[in-house]
């Protein structure tokens, strides 16, 4: 899978990023292009900081330096408005976070109705066309206890879909699941890039890296050490350490 981003500007420029916490420097000055279109994975060894860095691009983290370009505007800049932004970046979470008070139906409208001003009617209408493209039509009325983990994550993603977003960020989707339902997130995920959705994904995922992914990247140590498309990555990687990461999980 290709994409020709020769004469396109970043849909997410970053530059000179760095996140520390008290005693660790989780991030070493990264600087990485995101391009519409991209299907962008991060690997590497656990503490790496691929979460903390997908946490930044929204700023969920808050970065101790650099820039974030996103549309053209700084949004580590102060005056930036972070919440109409982070509505145009879609985040998936490892544990789902949907409210387990509110039906299915509930969680996938509260976000466009609140803060994009969508008619109920309006809201219901795109909710249950995502609902019936992720097979879980039967379900908008059931509570989240009453799903499986793999409903619960293609649920999680229908509700960022819902917002209509330029970006899906997706950290490390199916790490909570059952094996045997890796597979039905993975494919809601497929057909996404198969739209051309631009997406930036953490994952443990290796096949699911190389099959659908149109760059690699991987983290070490809070550092961007190589970038790829996935046939030169895994079969050709220059970097030292990453050929270590790749004979230890593949």
């Amino acid at each position: 899978m290709t994409t020709d981003n020769s004469s396109n500007s970043p849909l997410i420029k970053v530059r000179g990023l760095c996140k520390a916490f008290t005693g660790i420097e989780a991030l070493k000055n990264i600087s990485v292009d995101i391009f519409q279109g991209d299907v962008a994975f991060i690997v590497g060894p656990s503490g790496s900081g691929k979460s903390t860095f997908l946490r930044c691009l929204n700023r969920l983290e808050e970065p101790t330096g650099g820039s974030i370009f996103f549309d053209g505007e700084d949004i580590c800049d102060k005056t930036c408005n972070i919440d109409l932004h982070r509505q145009k970046m879609g985040m998936v979470f490892q544990q789902f976070n949907l409210f387990p008070h509110l039906t299915v139906m509930r969680n996938l409208t509260i976000g466009p109705m609140k803060l994009q001003n969508k008619t109920k009617e309006e809201a219901e209408a795109k909710a249950d066309a995502l609902l019936k493209r992720v097979g879980l039509s039967d379900r908008r009325d059931a509570y989240p206890n009453q799903l499986s983990g793999g409903q619960k994550q293609r649920i999680a993603i229908c509700r960022s879909l819902c917002m209509n977003p330029e970006v899906m960020l997706f950290d490390e989707p199916t790490s909570a699941l059952d094996p045997e339902m890796v597979g039905e997130v993975l494919n809601v995920m497929r057909e996404l890039a198969n739209e051309k959705m631009t997406m930036v994904v953490v994952t443990h995922e290796m096949g699911f890296a190389r099959e659908v992914a149109n760059r690699v990247f991987f983290m070490a140590d809070g550092e961007i050490l190589e970038e790829n498309a996935p046939v030169a990555f895994f079969d050709h990687p220059q970097n030292e350490r990453l050929r270590s990461f790749l004979r230890s999980v593949l």
